[in-house]
Formats: structure tokens, sequence, C-alpha cells
């Protein structure tokens, strides 16, 4: 009997043994079935991932551009609208056909070509490619980029609901920004002049809408409606008579025509001249604040992002007006009128100093008419 103990001891502590070397070989297939589970788990992950990826914007789709206008404005609505889709990684969904056309009869047939063609969708920039793309589809969705008053024109109903095919970004000068730059380098002023002439009416409304803007920030504008000369010459001496501090000049071609009588004035009396586009600070201005059209690009991307893979409806996507523009100032006209900008300006400000002609041996040689570069406005 006392043999058979250890006997059975033995078997006993065997089978403990034989079970658990079961259990360890059970729960390493489980680990391992587990394992391959998860990994299998990860590679579908990685997969399906990888799928998404590539069919987040599965639809392609036809861009016809169509530029009017060769200067600088026109130029970087094309770059700033090409930079964000590629910067938006659209351009592998986007087959773009580009077409820059000044002639307005073969500016018309490219259209027609284009729409033809099969285009989805067409980015216009300036007015009469605008026009013409609008007047030739109404189905097709049109994004215009620099046109300055597309609710006036007929472009589109209004500019808070296009109602149409077309909707885009407007490069209406920015009267707003012009406006507070007085306050901006001139915080203390109460007082200024608005010109425009009676018989323009894009400086009408510009004068207009600069002077509700005046008003809001505090400063008390006088319009004074040029028609000639001699009324030009009468509200400069009312201008002087009443004190008042600054100037402003809309885009407007008469009083750019005589901006020399009013340059000769502002230096002469120390009241400073904001103006509506860059070229008069040449001329003797003292400030503006410029439109920085490769944003008007941009934005015009993005509205054709929103239209093509957002599915966006144009007749209620509202025409943009709000613009990224640079202030600027001529350092030497501040000098000469001893305005002393205030330190919290300075960095909004761009000092903007006139550019000097290259020595006489290395200028270029001249340029006939017919080579001459374009206008740089984009209409």
């Amino acid at each position: 009997m006392k043999k058979r103990i250890p006997i059975v001891l033995l078997s006993i502590l065997l089978v403990i043994v034989i079970a658990g070397i079961a259990f360890l070989a059970v729960r390493m297939v489980v680990k391992n079935k587990n394992e391959n589970d998860n990994n299998e788990a990860t590679s579908d992950s990685a997969v399906s991932g990888a799928q998404v990826a590539e069919t987040i914007y599965g639809e392609h789709y036809k861009v016809g551009i169509v530029q009017t206008g060769l200067g600088s404005a026109s130029k970087d609505c094309y770059s700033g609208f090409m930079l964000e889709l590629d910067e938006r990684n659209l351009l592998g969904n986007i087959d773009v056909t580009y077409v820059v056309e000044d002639n307005e009869e073969l500016c018309r047939t490219k259209i027609k070509e284009l729409l033809d063609g099969g285009c989805d969708l067409l980015y216009t920039v300036g007015r009469f490619a605008s026009e013409t793309a609008a007047e030739l589809t109404k189905d097709k969705p049109v994004v215009f980029a620099a046109v300055n008053s597309p609710d006036v024109i007929g472009l589109v109903e209004s500019n808070e609901v296009p109602g149409g095919n077309v909707t885009g970004v407007s490069s209406y000068t920015p009267c707003f920004e012009q406006i507070d730059l007085i306050k901006t380098l001139m915080p203390k002023a109460k007082t200024v002049a608005a010109l425009y002439s009676g018989t323009d009416p894009d400086a009408v409304e510009q004068g207009i809408v600069a002077a509700r803007e005046a008003e809001r920030i505090g400063l008390t504008c006088t319009q004074y409606t040029i028609d000639d000369k001699d009324s030009l010459e009468k509200a400069l001496d009312k201008i002087k008579d009443a004190k008042t501090e600054t100037v402003y000049i809309p885009v407007d071609k008469f009083l750019y025509a005589n901006i020399e009588s009013i340059i000769t004035f502002s230096h002469e009396n120390k009241i400073p001249v904001f103006c509506g586009d860059e070229s008069i600070l040449a001329q003797g201005a003292l400030a503006t604040s410029v439109i920085n059209y490769e944003s008007i690009g941009r934005k015009a991307a993005d509205m054709v992002h929103n239209i093509l893979f957002e599915h966006a409806k144009v007749s209620t996507l509202p025409v943009a007006y709000k613009h990224d523009c640079t202030n600027m100032v001529n350092a030497e006209v501040r000098d000469k009128l001893a305005l002393e900008i205030p330190a919290t300006a300075l960095g909004e400000v761009e000092m903007w100093t006139k550019p000097t002609e290259p020595p006489a041996e290395t200028k270029p040689a001249s340029v006939s008419k017919a080579q001459a570069p374009a206008d740089t406005t984009a209409e």
C-alpha cells in the first residue's frame, strides 16, 4: 500500500503537467490567432484608409480658364487660382485648359470651344470674358474674377443672391480700406473731403461709399462733385478755407487727368491726399490701400471647390467683395508733409518709394506701341 502511494502521486503530477502543457499550447494558438486577426484588421484599415484617401474626391472635372487683359492683375488672378488648387491637392481631380485672349472676337470663339469640349465650369478673369461666358451658357457654372460691379452690369441679380449660374469675386476699389487708412495714419483727424466726377457713375458710387465709411468711423466728410476744371479749383479753395485735414479721391479718370493741380494744392497746404489707385502715389498722393489680386484668384478657387466638390448652389453663393489689401504710404510725401505716422500703424503699412530709372547705358530699347506692356487693370 505504501508502495502504491508514490505511483498515484506521480500519476497525478504527470496529469497536471500534461494539462498545463495543453493549456499553454491552446493559449498560444489563441494568442497567435488574435494577433493575426489584429494584423489583418490593421491591414484592412490601412487599405481602407488608402482607398478613402484616393476617393475623397472621386469626381474629375474639366475647368476652362479664360483671361482677358494681359496685365499683372489678370496674371495674379490666374496664378492665385492655380496655387490654391495645388495646395488643396485638387489638380489631380481637375483638368485645366488655360486661354489668354485679349481679342474679343477670338475670346468668344475660345469660350464656345471650351463649352463644346465638355467643360464643367468656366473661370473667367475680366469683364468681357465673364459677360460672354454668362451669355453663352446658362447651365454650366461660371466663376468670375476682377469684375468691378457684377450686379450693376447685370452679371448677377444681386451680390448677395446671384440667382443664376454665375458668381465670383469682385475687384471693386477697396474704398472702405482706403478710408479706414486715414484713421490708421492720422488717428486725430476729424475731417475729410471726398472729390469725384459727377459724370462718372463708378466714381460717384465710390465717392458715396467712401463718404458713408468716413462718417461711420467718426470723420466728417464733405462731398464735392467735380464737373470741370473750374469746379475743381473752387472745391480746392473751399477745402482750404474750411481747414479740412485730408482729401480722398477714388479711381476717377477726370481727376487723374488733373492730378497735378490736386497734388500741388496738397503739398502747398500740407493736406494729405488718400487715393484709390497705386499709380497716384507716383504723382504725389500720400497713401492708398490696394487689392492683392492673387488673393482674388485664391477666393475664386475656393468657390470652384465648393461648387464642384461640395455641390454648393451657384445661384445662392454670394459674390465675394472683401479682399486682402496692402496699405501703402509714399515715404517721400510723408516727409514732405512732415507727417508723423503712429508707431501702432507701422506694422500695418508698407513704405512705397518711387522706382528709380536704370542708368542711361542700361535702359532697355524703346518699345513699339504693338509691343508695349498692357495696362495692369484686370478689366
